[in-house]
């Protein structure tokens, strides 16, 4: 559950889907948005397919009469006009409540579900309902560490009879344009005195001159969820003066939450999409080495890529979203490519990269950990290997012969417990775990691709499923772009030669003739 509820999660242990219930909102909202003709059928009707698939594998949906009228809406096109729409409304609305409840009655029944497949379902719940991962981790350290898993969701679930918190934020400004004529007399403008007195009884000493502060109320679950909601509203403030053509706004890094009684950091959690071979490779620096011919400016596609992705890490919202789609289909896609449209070819593929990458990247995080024991034969084994991808082989072969791992004792043991056991059920059956991995994956980017739309064809930064998607989406985005980064720098290797011998390497895993876990599109 820390893990899942971590920003500093590596890509491999974070969550990569939505919960059940916001999954069925998207499928709700979906039938406006394909009146509009901002979604096509065909990507709704893919959504609604694998949608009762991953419904069916959650026991805490509902009852058997529950799931049997759901399964009958999701057979429906669900239009905007249709009964099946209206009948999906209603069903959210019953079903949503008690959802906790009942995960809390599976763990404790008789053959329980998977403590990780209940710890993603019960995660994603709480962060679609409203939790930040920073609030939510956070309330998990709070002496709860220890208990049980039954006493645990029930917790949880009674957090969701508390109403939200109406929580005041004050932001400070180092700069704001034209504050005297545009700001003062506002209903929300604090003045530079008192804005610093509320600083100091924070614990803060500001770093400069204090011109004002504008105090917002929010409505959140956590305060680290009020102050996120508080940067969005102030880098669309900035967004405005910008094209007002208006001087600065800069607000300090620090606001102050009242009913907190603190100071937190303005700025919005990192989203994990990290390109770790630009720096492994000794390529991160290496751009415009040589000299620049004003006749001759051409980048590579990957070195382009990056830049139309830049904003998925701490941009807003929209360009985030947008660049991070437009990133991998500038990659995974190109003219002579069938009519594949609906297919949504650039996330089929680019989830068959990120397939292939997950060993090695789960396998070479153990070794690292092991290593880190500094005793016994395996770290010793580990030290002389002269790469992660041998290390991560001797890993491997270890699992496959049965052998237990020595693994560092530390609050991070139970993950690593759980890492070794999805090694385990890889090793046993290669190619229906990989394929499974690839599912949820492209479930996820196919996500990515219709808020997209959303977003650029819809004119709208409103959908239900938007924030969700910027949360799981861009380590995917990033694991993907950092397999075609280092293919393409390091090996000269084009994106979709690439993404077919991912393809290619999915298909033959577990054959005689086929490739390694640590070597599936080396």
């Amino acid at each position: 559950m820390l893990d899942f509820s971590s920003a500093r999660t590596p890509w491999p242990r974070r969550l990569w889907d939505v919960s059940s219930f916001l999954a069925l909102e998207e499928l709700y909202e979906a039938g406006t948005w394909v009146d509009r003709r901002v979604l096509s059928q065909a990507s709704v009707d893919w959504q609604r397919h694998e949608g009762e698939r991953l419904f069916g594998e959650d026991p805490a949906l509902g009852s058997a009469t529950f799931r049997r009228e759901l399964q009958g809406c999701l057979r429906t096109t669900l239009t905007i006009a249709s009964e099946g729409r209206r009948k999906l409304r209603h069903l959210i609305d019953i079903g949503r409540p008690g959802y906790l409840e009942r995960w809390a009655g599976c763990v404790a029944g008789v053959g329980p579900p998977p403590a990780e497949k209940v710890a993603r379902a019960v995660a994603a719940h709480l962060l679609d309902i409203g939790y930040s991962m920073d609030g939510l981790n956070r309330w998990l350290r709070d002496g709860r560490l220890g208990l049980s898993a039954t006493d645990l969701i029930e917790e949880m679930a009674g957090l969701l009879t508390v109403p939200p918190t109406c929580w005041k934020v004050v932001v400070p400004f180092a700069d704001l344009h034209g504050w005297e004529e545009l700001a003062v007399g506002l209903s929300h403008w604090v003045g530079a005195r008192e804005a610093e007195e509320l600083m100091a009884a924070a614990g803060v000493k500001l770093s400069g001159c204090v011109v004002g502060a504008l105090s917002y109320e929010v409505e959140a679950r956590d305060a680290e969820r009020a102050l996120e909601i508080v940067t969005d509203v102030v880098e669309r403030l900035q967004a405005r003066a910008r094209f007002a053509g208006a001087g600065a706004v800069t607000p300090f890094d620090r606001a102050v939450v009242l009913n907190h009684s603190s100071a937190m950091p303005l700025r919005m959690p990192a989203r994990g999409a990290r390109v770790l071979s630009l720096a492994a490779e000794r390529q991160l620096y290496v751009v415009g080495a040589d000299p620049q011919h004003l006749s001759d400016r051409r980048r590579s596609a990957v070195d382009e890529a990056l830049e139309i992705a830049s904003a998925l890490n701490h941009g807003p919202l929209a360009p985030a979203i947008a660049g991070g789609w437009s990133a991998l289909e500038s990659l995974l896609t190109e003219a002579r490519d069938p009519d594949e449209r609906e297919r949504v070819v650039a996330a089929t593929r680019a989830a068959a990269l990120v397939a292939c990458s997950w060993p090695r990247a789960e396998l070479t995080a153990l070794s690292h950990r092991i290593r880190r024991t500094g005793t016994g034969d395996l770290a010793e084994r580990l030290d002389r290997c002269a790469s992660n991808r041998e290390r991560a082989r001797l890993i491997a072969a270890e699992l496959e012969l049965g052998h237990s791992l020595p693994l560092e004792r530390s609050w991070r043991r139970a993950n690593d417990v759980a890492a070794v056991a999805r090694m385990r059920a890889l090793l046993a059956d290669r190619a229906q775990v990989l394929g499974r991995v690839r599912r949820y994956v492209e479930i996820s980017l196919r996500r990515l691709y219709r808020s997209r739309n959303i977003i650029l064809h819809g004119g709208s930064t409103g959908g239900v499923a938007l924030q969700a998607t910027l949360r799981v989406t861009p380590p995917l985005v990033g694991a993907a772009l950092d397999r075609l980064a280092h293919a393409d720098l390091v090996a000269g290797v084009p994106p979709l030669v690439l993404a077919s011998r991912a393809e290619l390497a999915l298909r033959m895993v577990g054959d005689e003739l086929g490739p390694g876990l640590c070597d599936l599109i080396e």
